[in-house]
């Protein structure tokens, strides 16, 4: 919990309690646990949580903090259960019905996720959280525009939490509006400056969009921050090339394979890289790796076809190629010039 629904936590617990009943003194040892559980003294916190709940079984902040300890522990079956329980005998408090989403959310059990989200901000429309918790479940369950407009909620309410930004930003993309997830990943970069994922993003965007040079400084600074970061180096290495700087293109998109070899989309990437550098050998070798990952990919195909020596034997579904140092193949025929541009649409944004 963030420290409002630590707060409204609390609150809970003392309104529940009557000045000097019998249940005051386990709400203290509640709001210990709490404290605890903040601290990552996670054993101490369900020591203190089953204590209270073997005096008073019914205790329903000890069981709301006990389940959502389970869920922290990597016990979240258990945690749901209980969550689900606190959610029935106290269905009146948004705070319950958050938590539950976001416990579901961690075992992609989005259809409940999704439902507790909505009652959680039925019962409270300003709840940030809640909106955002209800975005994520939307979109792992395919639904971008309800994603889209619960995000455009939570970033109302929310406006300085990156993480809302850039997912929607993302969401946007889903839909296929390119400017309104240009828009929402500036305003996550203008919030955090030093967030690679998001300046990654906005500058692979800003390419697709035909902005190359722009894209640059972004992609440039996400790599400085996080060099091995995928996404922004195999970025970095395309928009480098297709703005004219070959060489050093090469570089990043060989790192890139290097951070994922098993990724056909930067094998693919760093063949075109390659094919525009006149770097055959290595373009030939790229292809023959990208179409081994991927035989059914068209484009694969293709451009292993194009750079296949004449009469070599096709070599486009071998499986066995070693993704470790590049082969030496023998010198193909020139190929001609790559579309480097269409390698930024096989390039997942995240």
């Amino acid at each position: 919990m963030n420290r409002k629904e630590r707060r409204t936590a609390a609150k809970i617990a003392k309104k529940s309690a009557k000045p000097g009943g019998p249940t005051s003194a386990a709400d203290h040892v509640v709001e210990k646990a709490i404290a605890a559980a903040q601290l990552g003294a996670f054993a101490d916190a369900e020591a203190a949580l089953d204590q209270v709940l073997e005096r008073f079984p019914s205790h329903i902040e000890a069981l709301h903090q006990k389940g959502m300890l389970l869920a922290r522990t990597h016990r979240v079956e258990e945690g749901i259960a209980l969550l689900r329980r606190v959610t029935a005998e106290k269905s009146n408090e948004a705070l319950y019905w958050n938590n539950l989403a976001a416990a579901c959310l961690t075992i992609d059990r989005s259809d409940e996720a999704l439902t507790a989200a909505r009652k959680a901000v039925e019962l409270d429309p300003k709840y940030g959280m809640a909106w955002r918790n209800l975005a994520m479940a939307a979109g792992d369950l395919g639904r971008y525009r309800d994603a889209a407009d619960a995000l455009t909620k939570a970033a109302e309410l929310l406006p300085n939490e990156i993480e809302v930004w850039n997912r929607l930003g993302l969401a946007h993309l889903e839909l296929g509006d390119t400017a309104r997830a240009e828009m929402a990943f500036a305003k996550a970069v203008a919030r955090d400056p030093r967030n690679a994922e998001c300046l990654s993003n906005l500058g692979v965007l800003l390419a697709k969009r035909g902005r190359a040079g722009e894209a640059l400084p972004h992609l440039e600074k996400a790599v400085e921050i996080e060099p091995d970061r995928f996404t922004a180096a195999l970025h970095y290495g395309i928009v480098l090339a297709l703005t004219g700087d070959r060489a050093k293109g090469l570089r990043w998109l060989r790192r890139a394979t290097s951070i994922q070899p098993r990724s056909d989309a930067a094998w693919g990437a760093l063949s075109d890289a390659a094919i525009a550098a006149g770097e055959q050998i290595e373009a030939l070798d790229a292809a023959r790796r990208a179409a081994a990952l991927a035989p059914a990919d068209p484009s694969h195909r293709a451009r292993l076809q194009k750079l296949q020596p004449a009469g070599a034997q096709p070599r486009s579904t071998l499986v066995e190629l070693d993704l470790g140092s590049p082969s030496a193949p023998r010198a193909p025929e020139p190929a001609g010039d790559a579309d480097l541009s269409q390698s930024l649409n096989q390039i997942i944004i995240r």
